[in-house]
């Protein structure tokens, strides 16, 4: 019988559970949505209850859709990463909602170390600046904000962790408090030399080590499944959704990128076994980590807006009622007409880490038509990613072709605008789940199922996009819009 691996890929729409062939090719799958709770503005929260009951449903669903007698050997988890969970240890239950990566009620918190520091001051040991999109920022919120929390973190009742980490408690026979390098690096809590907890970090934001999970490598052993349908089944991979979709483009290489690009866009570029800090804006992160191995680490460019632009152009602004009317505008118009939009909703992340910049549309005349609204929407995810592009290789790392995947890249227009401004080759891949499918297979090289050169020949190309027009004028007139975006202030 055929050896079979899986993924849990919790992500901050919904949860997806596959069942894939040793080729990465998806046998089975089912994905269930939770609630975005917005308790207030600028706030975003998951019920971590319904994320762990509808990662039980998946794995059940489709393992019913396969159809009978079945040999899953392995699964991996990958997740949304920032996200922060906090739960009592005896009871299991969390002591309030999970407080999601673009959630920004951090704000003060982080202005008042910034009043102290620069933004970057703690950038050498994690790689991060000072920002809302961090943990370390949600989980002083929740003590701050939480008397019984407070009260059990000082007892040692209290455990935190990112989704993968409540997740591999909650289904493992060993109910192991486990995270991986990949997720621990997103918390501005692990130092990227050692891999461990930083205690002088913890000292910083008052969180004792014992709340914390232990930290493996990314393709370790984490537990075994509890779950009937797979009981006993090996949980050997844990990776952040972004790490996860770059082994799903195979990025093994220096200077292999790919961009994810969905409510926000993830630019990662592969920069080898040596930590690198950018003095350009970019984060430095661990890509993976395989056991006994050295960690591989990346720049990566965050984009705060993507398709939660375009879902605020057509839900809010009435601007478009469908994918094709938006990408009609690339042919009713040969440009812009001089309008920009900087979709600054939540300030700006890569490269600009300003917390501060205000959304802006720039350029409006009496000629300005929908049409031109429309392909400004379609540019502005282009320049966006032109930003982080253009700090990698301000930073050292040469791109030849960016690989692309997630909901944004089914549209040519799109893909194309995005080939011309950057002048780029695009690689559009014909697995497209690349997040699941990185997971599973990076949960079977841990397995010593499949070794690097396997997924390398897995990584099939459906189709490449490359520049035919250049944008270099009207780059500039967006950076130009960005210094708005950047200068407009709010009066008190």
């Amino acid at each position: 019988m055929q050896s079979l691996i899986g993924s849990i890929d919790s992500s901050t729409t919904g949860t997806r559970f596959t069942i894939c062939n040793l080729n990465g090719e998806q046998l089975s799958y089912h994905y269930v949505t939770h609630k975005q709770i917005t308790p207030h503005q600028g706030w975003l929260e998951h019920d971590p209850i319904e994320i762990l009951n509808n990662t039980i449903e998946c794995i059940q669903q489709a393992y019913k859709k396969m159809n009978g007698e079945h040999k899953l050997v392995v699964i991996g988890v990958t997740n949304q990463r920032e996200t922060v969970v906090a739960w009592n240890k005896h009871t299991g239950k969390p002591y309030m909602n999970a407080i999601v990566w673009s959630d920004t009620r951090t704000h003060d918190i982080c202005q008042e170390y910034l009043n102290k520091y620069p933004k970057n001051h703690f950038q050498q040991k994690t790689g991060l600046p000072i920002n809302t999109y961090f943990s370390s920022y949600k989980l002083q919120w929740m003590m701050e904000n939480n008397q019984i929390l407070k009260e059990d973190v000082k007892n040692g009742n209290a455990l935190f962790g990112t989704i993968d980490c409540w997740l591999v408690w909650n289904l493992t026979r060993e109910k192991n408090h486990l995270t991986d390098v990949t997720n621990a690096s997103r918390t501005n809590l692990m130092n990227l030399r050692t891999l461990q907890w930083d205690q002088e970090l913890l000292n910083q934001f008052q969180i004792p080590i014992d709340c914390l999970p232990g930290i493996k490598a990314s393709n370790s052993k984490f537990g075994t499944l509890k779950i009937k349908e797979y009981e006993g089944v090996d949980i050997n991979s844990v990776l952040g959704d972004q790490q996860a979709a770059a082994i799903g483009h195979a990025l093994f290489h220096e200077g292999d990128c790919k961009n994810t690009q969905g409510s926000g866009l993830f630019i990662m570029a592969n920069i080898g076994q040596e930590i690198k800090i950018s003095e350009f804006g970019l984060l430095t992160t661990v890509l993976y980590q395989k056991e006994n191995e050295k960690a591989v680490y990346a720049f990566e460019g965050a984009v705060e807006s993507g398709g939660q632009l375009f879902n605020w152009a057509k839900d809010k602004m009435q601007w478009f009622e469908s994918w094709d009317q938006l990408s009609q505008s690339t042919i009713n118009t040969d440009d812009n007409g001089g309008v920009y939009i900087v979709p600054a909703f939540s300030g700006l992340f890569t490269p600009y880490w300003n917390l501060n910049a205000s959304g802006t549309i720039i350029g409006l005349s009496y000629y300005t038509t929908k049409d031109h609204l429309r392909r400004a929407i379609l540019e502005s995810v282009c320049y966006r990613t032109k930003d982080v592009i253009k700090a990698m290789e301000q930073s050292g790392i040469k791109i030849n072709k960016i690989h692309v995947d997630g909901g944004l890249t089914k549209n040519r227009e799109l893909m194309q605008l995005q080939a011309d401004i950057t002048q780029k080759k695009l690689v559009y891949p014909e697995i497209i789940e690349s997040t699941a499918s990185g997971a599973a297979m990076f949960a079977g090289m841990g397995a010593k199922l499949l070794q690097e050169k396997d997924i390398l020949q897995n990584m099939k190309v459906q189709q490449i996009y490359e520049g035919k027009k250049s944008y270099e004028k009207e780059y500039k007139q967006w950076e130009l819009a960005i210094n708005c975006a950047l200068m407009f202030k709010k009066l008190e």
